[in-house]
This record gives structure tokens, sequence and C-alpha cells, in this order.
């Protein structure tokens, strides 16, 4: 009986022993909420993407500014964003005559706005990621009522940039921020002239709508670097760019006719478009000032030069009658161009935490 008895009270514990240990190694392997594979990596492998605190923010956008290095400001990491209007001065698009001899305009000024967000981590590295389109429109052939048909030209150009940037102090004080990213660049004529009469088909007199659209998308490698330098509130920026592109180019033109015949009127419509690529070279240049209003606002104004030296496709401005590219007067678009472009001119904005 004493042994049945002792076999009993073994037979519980033993159970309850069992019980204790699987619940526990349960307990043990519970997934949390942070992932750690003992064999694969540690717990240190697994942090954030970017140092950590680098996005934090106290929202004080009008803290005043404080000055703990002999009354210059460091240079600060996390996020940062900046806002520009521009006012550019660019090239018009040009006269190109039956011989494709390229007669100049000269330029016009177009207004824009420029957009650049990234962020600096502790280890003075970071991204950039910048933004510019600017449109404006010009006349060619004459502009007002007195001339029987003035050509109305938009340009636009806008620009797109993802660099990955670096930042070291120089024994100068000042600091370098060389970088190196994708760019893209795109240039666009489009043209409109509206011309009554002016011209016979058959025996009838006929109004016609001579339309031009020339493009340009270029995408290559981008590298510059930005030499900063800082005196109390003021910081000076120095910015040189230069770019390897490829440009897909487009043409299209179209002559939208009407033929007059007493109450009736006949439309027809012609159009022809081309396409090309082409190499483009181009270079950024930027300089420009900025005062601390306060900790994390700042005031800024400058000057900025772009310079595609070649590869760009232009919309051509002589009249529709002159026009190799119209049907009126020629067999329409039947090749692309390669001329420069120049922007520049003047931009104010300001930044926030740059």
């Amino acid at each position: 009986m004493a042994l049945k008895h002792l076999f009993t009270v073994g037979s519980v514990f033993t159970a309850l022993l069992i019980t204790s240990f699987s619940t526990t190694e349960a307990q043990i392997h519970l997934p949390g909420p942070r992932f750690e594979h003992r064999d694969l990596e540690g717990p240190d492998e697994t942090g954030p993407l970017v140092t950590p605190g680098v996005f934090d923010y106290d929202a004080q956008l009008f803290a005043p500014v404080e000055f703990t290095n002999s009354d210059q400001l460091e240079s600060r990491s996390g996020f940062y964003a900046s806002y520009d209007r521009t006012y550019l001065s660019v090239s018009k698009s040009p006269r190109i005559d039956t011989n494709t001899n390229f007669i100049d305009t000269g330029s016009h000024f177009i207004w824009g706005s420029r957009y650049e967000v990234g962020w600096f981590t502790e280890d003075e590295s970071g991204w950039a990621i910048n933004y510019q389109q600017s449109e404006g429109n010009a006349f060619a052939n004459g502009q007002n009522e007195l001339v029987p048909n003035p050509t109305l030209i938009t340009n636009a150009f806008s620009s797109v940039e993802l660099n990955r940037v670096f930042r070291q102090t120089i024994s100068n004080g000042g600091t370098l921020e060389p970088y190196i990213g994708l760019r893209y660049i795109g240039v666009t004529d489009d043209t409109i002239e509206d011309t009554s009469q002016d011209f016979v088909v058959g025996i009838l007199p006929a109004d016609n709508r001579f339309i031009q659209k020339a493009s340009n998308s270029a995408i290559g490698l981008h590298a510059g670097g930005r030499f900063v330098r800082r005196t109390g509130r003021w910081r000076y920026n120095t910015d040189v760019a230069m770019a390897a592109l490829y440009n897909q180019q487009k043409y299209f033109a179209s002559d939208i006719l009407q033929e007059i015949n007493g109450t009736n009127i006949v439309t027809s419509v012609s159009e022809s478009s081309v396409e090309d690529q082409s190499f483009v070279p181009a270079i950024d240049l930027q300089f420009d000032i900025t005062f601390n209003v306060t900790r994390d606002i700042s005031l800024k104004t400058g000057v900025q030069t772009i310079y595609l030296w070649n590869g760009i496709n232009r919309a051509n401005t002589l009249t529709t009658g002159l026009n190799p590219n119209s049907i009126i007067t020629g067999f329409g678009a039947d090749s692309t161009n390669d001329n420069r472009y120049l922007a520049a001119g003047f931009i104010f904005g300001f930044e926030w935490r740059r």
C-alpha cells in the first residue's frame, strides 16, 4: 500500500514539473516587438534605417538663434526643407531657315519655383531631392492688333535631382558638401500662329492655324559640390555641379486649314512628327546668401545659371509662310535640331532647419 501511495505522489509531481517546463518554454518563445534570431543577427543589427533622433523636432519654429561656438552656428543634422521663387532669363526659340541656320532671337524672363528636401545623419551624410520648374510666354513676329499673324511661344523648363550628399568641415572653418546622383532636365517649346486668309487653296482664300511642340527629356549622372561658410547669422553658399545627360528629342507640327467658300467651311488637318536622341552636357552654378531670422527659419537670395551646351531641340519661330515645318510652305517636320539653352537669373525664398 505504501509503495502504491508513493507511486501516485511521484506521478503527480512529474506531471506538474512537465507542465511548468512547457509553460516556461512557451513564454520564452513568445514573439515580441523586437525580432531577434540568435543564429543570424544580434540585437544591435535590427536598428532603424537612419540614426535615432534624426527626425526628432520640438516644433519651435520661432525659437531664437543660439550660438554655441564663438558666435557661429554649427551645421545641423536631421530633416530640412527649402522653397524658392526663381526669375530666370531663358533663351527664346530661334528662327531656323531652310539651310538649318540658327538665328538667335534673344531671351526673356519667366517665373518659376524650386523645392528641396533632405536630411543629414550624425555621421555627416544624407540624401537630398530637388525639383525646379519655370514657364512663361513670349511673342514672335509682332504682338499687337496691328500685326496680322503674331506667334505665341510658351517656354518651359524643369529639373529633378536625387543626390547622395556628404559633409566635411575644412581647415578654414567652412564646410564642403560633395554630392553625386541622378538628374532629369526637361525643356519644351509650344508655338501657335493663326493666319487669316493669307493662303490660297485652289482659287479660294483659307485660314490656317500652325502649331509646333518641341520637347526634350534628358536624364543622366549628376555630380557637384557646395561650399558653405557661416558668419554669425549669415551663411554663404557656392554650388557647382555638372551633368552628362541622354536626351530624347521629340518634334510635332500641325496645320489646321479652313477653306472658306461662301457659307461653307471645309477643315483639313495635316500633322507630322519626328524623334531623335542627343547627348547634352550641362553645368549648374549657384551662389546664395541666407540670414537666420530664427533658430529654424532663414531667408535666402541669390543667383543661378544653368547652361546646356548642345543637343536641345527647339521650335522654329519663322512665320508660317516661311517655316519649312509647315505643310503650307514645306513638307512638314522631317528632323529635330541641336541647339544650346541658357537659363540665368535670380532666386529668393526661405529655408527650414538648413
